[in-house]
């Protein structure tokens, strides 16, 4: 394969943020065109980025000039979005959180096997250059044995609405804390035996009235399977800045990345300031530039697709038992969830 041709299901702000850079160049892969239901925003995106609006994914999946699909789109459409990608045997690249249910990341699993085609779940802190050295660092052995992990996301505003129904979207846990879920995995290079988890809606009590299980504020405790324990909390709105944070303390020395500011450090009068982080888009930007262009390398075979949908399926099975936890009030043993 020359070039990919890509295409972008999902013109939200995530799918734009992948349109975007497909648009602009990423090495050995060009955009070809983006599949929204919605009319004028997919007219709009396809108009500013020069490409095909498809009003229908299925004519657009079957297009020859497509080798690969970008999903960004809502997590309740990502398995029947993906499996009709792999049955045509297009590639995937998939934003997290994997699906809405362990059945259908089964499902895509499966497809998966089938298809032959690659297949990424969009992790994007594992192309980000300050979590990478973190995570190159422990690897090397610099902090000795990975002994206890604290990871932090918090975002400056609410998800889209259809995120607070948690039986749709998994909830705060899913749709924010994914990144957490997979980064305490992949720095430890241990799997999750229980969680124990403990949430609120703090800020906005309304939304769980009409959702039950939504939280804005979560605290999990987990064991892993390696000795490790983590630490992993979330909060959304927290309207002070995006926060992305993770701090591994091992057995010879500590590890910590990310910040909630940025930018030069002005001190005048008696005062020290530094620019909040505005949002995950803006923060991560590079990354995820460096991983689409990772999954442009993959789908030529010069790669290896990583994370895959073992990684996606790992990081759902943890936040399906936080959702377990939370609701029955108990520690969860991932393992029952198999």
């Amino acid at each position: 394969m020359s070039e990919v041709g890509v295409l972008v299901v999902g013109v939200g702000r995530a799918g734009m943020v992948h349109a975007r850079n497909f648009a602009a160049g990423v090495p050995g892969a060009h955009l070809v065109g983006v599949s929204d239901p919605n009319e004028e925003a997919r007219q709009r995106a396809a108009d500013e980025l020069g490409c095909v609006a498809f009003a229908d994914f299925e004519t657009a999946v079957l297009d020859e000039r497509v080798d690969a699909v970008v999903i960004a789109s809502p997590t309740f459409t990502h398995a029947s979005l993906a499996i009709r990608a792999l049955e045509a045997r297009k590639s995937v690249l998939s934003e997290k959180p994997l699906a809405s249910s362990l059945e259908e990341a089964a499902a895509i699993a499966a497809a998966v096997n089938n298809s032959g085609a690659v297949f990424m779940i969009g992790f994007m802190r594992r192309f980000d250059l300050g979590f990478r050295r973190a995570a190159q660092l422990i690897e090397a052995g610099d902090i000795g044995e990975p002994l206890l992990v604290r990871s932090t996301t918090r975002g400056p505003g609410l998800p889209p609405s259809w995120a607070w129904d948690v039986e749709r979207s998994g909830g705060l846990v899913a749709e924010v804390n994914s990144h957490d879920l997979d980064t305490v995995r992949w720095m430890t290079g241990q799997e999750y035996l229980t969680v124990t988890a403990v949430g609120r809606a703090a800020k906005r009590p309304d939304l769980a009235e009409q959702h039950p299980g939504f939280v804005d504020t979560l605290v999990v405790q987990c064991e892993l399977d390696g000795g490790a324990l983590a630490h992993i909390d979330g909060a959304c709105p927290a309207t002070y800045a995006y926060d992305a944070r993770v701090e591994v303390y091992g057995s010879e020395g500590v590890v910590f990345a990310g910040s909630p500011v940025e930018g030069p450090l002005l001190v005048r009068k008696g005062q020290a300031h530094r620019d909040p982080v505005p949002g995950w888009a803006h923060l991560f930007a590079a990354a995820y530039r460096n991983e689409d262009a990772h999954f442009a390398a993959a789908c030529r075979g010069e790669a290896v697709p990583i994370p895959g949908i073992t990684d996606g399926i790992r990081a759902l099975e943890a936040a399906v038992a936080i959702n377990r936890s939370l609701r029955e009030g108990r520690t969860v043993v991932v393992k029952e969830l198999r």
